[in-house]
């Protein structure tokens, strides 16, 4: 239950697994494609996604808006996490929590508390950062996910599908460096016999960084080996364990007065020197499948997660004038000491087959979650900090920050939830031109919070149903309608109903030029109900609503040969409908809590214009150029739209050279080095973006 990671992230403020014997594939994974992409590191435009119906399906008889980002493009742009692949993707606006985790709005609802992340089709926590080095593409299915993945995923769902064993013998590796002392190297080996039926991968990642702001060093090592054995064509079970040890800092960034950012340098920190965001993430998976006939499969995918996370954020409550004429940020300290353990089966079957004139590929399969969230949680007071001549105070060994902890702010769980959810999707072609997609699943969900003596207990169904009418192979046009659910949050007086998205979308899918044009449109409207927010009376009560509507397009194209060029461009009308917060307000008594109304206003980091951009050329004598474009029109960074980050347009840009097994990589970020802000918080402070760097890399493959 995703309201039991919510609350550690309070801390901070507040499978699909494509089966060798796939009928369709959209790319095997074989040692000639493994190859192939190694050699050529092949920009291609994608045609299927796994993650609608947990079977292989081709995007342009998906009744659905998915965005699909190929390894080979998000490597190009020097995408590190998670968050920078999805920049490749319509409608979605990528930003980092405190800069220690991923974090990310989809049609304007954030990541939190309306999003999933799944590794290979098996759920994740949201309270980490996604690094790519294993990653073999990204998918996003856009709208309610809760017909194939249970709760939470109200307004999207991000599949991370990894790189998988393959019976060929390679290695790649990769060593880079660049600005602010960046260092990231990843090596990639796999050893197989086909005779034998095993092959071994080894993905692993060492990163050590500063950051152009102070203080901000961060680092990272990972290793993720997975063994294969196919004794023949019909069994294969597939053994994989990720490891991920790494540290970062959080930054609260620079702090608003009166609804300006401060004119002090960018790269000015006012965090506490007792700020940490240390994990420990191990995540398993142990995947079977039998090709019991030509029209049925069955498959087993059991999963483990374990986070070990220790965080120590400072955040920034408002900045005053102080009596000798300067500015003073006013702080506190949130102190966290979470442990998430997620234990979950999935099987399913697939089946091939048909009733009369129709034909289905229906995927059946029972899940069962069982995850436990202990974490300790408080906030301490900061001696606040001079904005133009900053002196910290708080010094380790000679302040203790336990001693000031603020009473009533404190929270303590021994947390656990147990889902058991059947679910179905069925494909039926109705005829050679009228698709239909049917899914839905029952959750029965039983959480316990043992210190609170808390028990709650729920029975959702979401159906999902969409409709592809393809007049021809090049055409294609659909309707969608989806609901979903989440449990609500812990605060809620009374009955606490669950938290309901529904999604209407239609849309169109065309290709030009023998396939090497692909265009998508999709128009659509989403709304949340039962949201939790407070009343007048500061009692917590499940009565708000946000809804968004837009239009969404995605551009991919072959302009020409080794020339490539990836376009979309989101409009996003989002509104909070019906919405009040509990703010912190100065009084002549001291601080004291306000209700505001903000009914109307826009949600936080919702921008109506989202644009992103990228184009590849590669030239016959192996020079390769790429230059990329984002913009993003104005946002709020809070609910009472006080402040917003103007909009931004800034560029990136490629240069690379190969040489046979070698390529030598130059990346550009933000070229005319603009000066923006990313994220910012409750409208007390803003991150500025990084300015102009550099990062060279050289890559081997064998």
């Amino acid at each position: 239950m995703k309201r039991i990671s919510l609350l550690a992230v309070a801390a901070l403020g507040l499978s699909v697994t494509a089966f060798a014997q796939e009928r369709a594939p959209e790319k095997s994974y074989t040692s000639q494609d493994t190859v192939h992409v190694f050699a050529e590191r092949d920009l291609r435009i994608p045609t299927t996604n796994t993650t609608v119906a947990k079977i292989a399906v081709p995007l342009r008889l998906t009744p659905a808006s998915v965005g699909v980002v190929h390894r080979a493009l998000f490597e190009s742009q020097e995408a590190v996490v998670m968050g920078d692949a999805l920049r490749n993707v319509s409608g979605v606006n990528s930003q980092t929590g405190f800069g220690v985790f991923d974090y990310f709005f989809i049609r304007g609802f954030e990541s939190l508390s309306n999003g999933l992340v799944l590794t290979d089709g098996a759920p994740e926590p949201e309270v980490t950062f996604y690094n790519l080095y294993n990653v073999e593409r990204v998918e996003v299915l856009k709208g309610p996910g809760a017909f194939l993945y249970g709760g939470n995923p109200l307004s999207g769902t991000v599949n991370l599908v990894r790189k998988r064993p393959v019976f060929e013998n390679f290695l790649f590796a990769t060593g880079g460096y660049g600005k602010f002392t960046t260092y990231r190297s990843t090596a990639d080996l796999s050893l197989a016999s086909r005779e034998a039926g095993v092959a071994f991968r080894l993905n692993g990642l060492w990163q050590d960084s500063e950051s152009f702001r102070d203080g901000k060093e961060n680092s990272n090592v990972s290793i993720n080996p997975a063994f294969l054995w196919q004794p023949n064509e019909r069994v294969s079970l597939e053994l994989n364990f990720e490891r991920i040890e790494s540290e970062y800092l959080s930054d609260a960034g620079l702090p608003v007065f009166n609804g300006e950012v401060v004119e002090v340098p960018r790269t000015r920190s006012y965090q506490s020197p007792f700020d940490i965001s240390d994990q420990i993430l191990s995540r398993g998976r142990l995947d079977f499948t039998y090709l019991a006939s030509s029209a049925v499969t069955l498959r087993n995918k059991f999963y483990y997660t374990d986070l070990d996370w220790q965080s120590n954020g400072t955040l920034f409550n408002f900045t005053l004038p102080n009596a000798t004429g300067s500015l003073e940020v006013y702080r506190t300290l949130t102190l966290l000491d979470d442990r998430q353990k997620l234990l979950g089966n999935q099987l399913e079957a697939l089946f091939d087959f048909q009733t009369g004139a129709v034909a289905h590929k229906l995927v059946a399969g029972f899940e069962y979650t069982h995850l436990a969230d202990d974490f300790t949680f408080d906030v301490a007071g900061l001696p606040p900090i001079d904005v133009f001549s900053p002196r910290e105070f708080a010094q380790p060994g000679q302040f203790d920050p336990y001693q000031f902890l603020l009473p009533g702010q404190s929270l303590l769980a021994e947390a656990r939830s147990t889902v058991l959810a059947p679910y179905f999707v069925d494909q039926l072609a109705l005829t050679g031109q009228f698709h239909l997609l049917l899914g839905g699943r029952f959750d029965k969900i039983d959480y316990e919070e043992k210190n609170t003596r808390t028990d709650r207990n729920y029975e959702k169904f979401s159906p999902m149903a969409g409709m592809t009418f393809a007049p021809t192979d090049n055409l294609s046009l659909y309707a969608h309608y989806g609901r979903a659910f989440g449990p609500p949050s812990t605060l809620v007086v009374g009955e606490r109903e669950a938290e309901e998205s529904v999604q209407y979308e239609v849309g169109f899918k065309r290709r030009y030029y023998e396939g090497r044009l692909h265009t998508t449109v999709a128009v659509y409207h989403l709304e949340k109900e039962n949201v939790a927010i407070p009343t007048e009376t500061g009692v917590t009560r499940q009565n708000g609503n946000q809804r968004a509507r837009g239009v969404e397009a995605e551009i991919a194209a072959e302009a020409g040969r080794n020339w490539h060029v990836f376009v979309n461009y989101a409009y996003n009308d989002a509104e909070l409908t019906k919405f009040g917060e509990l703010a912190v307000v100065l009084t002549p008594q001291g601080p004291a809590r306000q209700f505001y109304d903000r009914s109307g206003n826009t949600p936080a980091f919702a921008p109506k214009h989202l644009l992103n951009a990228w184009i590849n050329k590669e030239f016959d004598f192996g020079l390769g150029i790429g230059v990329g474009a984002r913009y993003i029109s104005d946002q709020f960074i809070a609910e009472d739209n006080a402040f917003a980050i103007d909009e931004v347009l800034a560029f990136d840009g490629l240069l690379y050279y190969d040489l046979g097994a070698w390529r030598l990589n130059l990346n550009f970020k933000n070229l005319t080095d603009r000066e923006y802000f990313t994220r910012g918080f409750g409208s007390t402070s803003v991150i500025p973006a990084n300015p102009f760097a550099v990062y060279g890399g050289l890559e081997l493959a064998l």
